[in-house]
């Protein structure tokens, strides 16, 4: 199933609350081996609504699920313009309108409420109604034509109640082949780099979906696969993944938190600092065995930090160029610092061995 996710508030455009509706849904999509090849967000405004789920379901979308405007006001139009563009009667519920009656009454303590809250009880002839006890805005799935749109509450606690209670266990009927996604985590060589040294198998994959994300710290490559079970994933991914690794060999991360692995060998750091920069509290300067002297070069492009490590007989030294200020870029400039401080302790301590 093709699934598409439209959270609907201009709120939301306005950048007044944090869109974790989409995330949300991706994730229970995912768990249920849809794709969701789109995402978007529209203010409340009626015709722009009705734009975005005519383009979806002429790109090719099965359902719509949409987030928001299903309360009390007359801004809240999203179920009565889906019905609209299925061209689905919308009748009143009278056992909804008893529960909005009741939660409303009991919430503010009245004995009447305002009429406008009744609005809530209308929905699509012959829909599904998805109940949300924590709130007063049901959700619905409605249906025509081989297009299925799903209307759920705005606000995160009651959507992500009903998604998990009502929405995910109807929805389990179309349940498809799950996607089951691999990270291999590389330091020490950049996203373009990396994306040149496995082009090749990226180009020559069908089954599989490979990207790369990089951050400050790591370049991680996902390899994606849809399979019943985590044991069939496990065997259509596995050679493409062993190529990758032995291709990137040289950068791979076998715990992405290194700082950790690293403070397990050794027990602090001496640190002769002569930047205009502080490093983190991770870098404790306790007087440890490992020794860093950081300075500070400019460049037109940013900063140089030249870094030397000691560690008993071994040193190495190494430049860490970075764009404008060091300051900038301090989960960057500390990654790389405690690979190479990795790489340094590991060669003392495997001649140990």
């Amino acid at each position: 199933m093709n699934v598409e996710i439209i959270n609907v508030g201009t709120e939301l455009l306005l950048g007044e609350i944090v869109n974790t509706n989409a995330t949300y849904l991706q994730k229970m999509c995912k768990e249920l081996g849809f794709n969701v090849f789109f995402q978007t967000v529209v203010g409340d405004n009626p015709q722009r609504f009705l734009d975005c789920l005519n383009i979806a379901f002429n790109r090719g979308c099965d359902c719509v699920i949409t987030t928001g405007g299903l309360g009390p006001t007359e801004d809240d139009l999203t179920k009565e313009l889906s019905a609209k563009y299925l061209g689905l009667e919308m009748i009143f519920n009278e056992a909804e309108a008893k529960k909005v009656n009741d939660k409303c009454c009991f919430v503010s303590q009245l004995d009447q409420v305002t009429d406008n809250n009744f609005k809530q009880a209308y929905f699509p002839k012959d829909c599904y109604v998805l109940d949300n006890p924590i709130g007063t805005a049901n959700g619905c799935v409605m249906s025509k034509d081989k297009k299925m749109i799903v209307n759920l509450p705005g606000p995160p606690k009651e959507m992500t109640y009903v998604v998990d209670h009502q929405l995910q266990p109807y929805l389990e009927k179309y349940r498809q082949a799950k996607i089951y996604t691999y990270d291999i985590v590389t330091q020490g060589v950049g996203e373009s780099a990396a994306a040149t040294l496995i082009d090749d198998i990226v180009q020559s994959q069908k089954d599989i979906s490979i990207a790369l994300y990089a951050s400050e710290e790591y370049v991680r490559i996902r390899l994606g696969v849809k399979a019943k079970h985590k044991d069939e994933a496990d065997v259509l991914v596995k050679e493409t993944k062993e190529l990758i690794e032995e291709r990137l060999k040289d950068y791979l991360v076998e715990n992405p938190n290194l700082f950790e692995e690293v403070m397990k060998k050794i027990n602090g750091f001496t640190i002769l600092n002569e930047c205009d920069f502080s490093l983190s509290n991770y870098f404790v300067n306790n007087g440890g065995p490992v020794f860093i002297h950081l300075t500070l070069k400019q460049h037109p492009l940013g900063e140089i930090v030249h870094v030397l490590l000691k560690y008993k007989e071994k040193e190495i030294s190494f430049d860490i160029p970075l764009l404008v200020k060091a300051s900038l870029s301090l989960s960057k400039l500390e990654s790389k610092l405690i690979y190479q401080i990795d790489q340094l302790i590991s060669i003392n301590f495997n001649c140990s061995l």
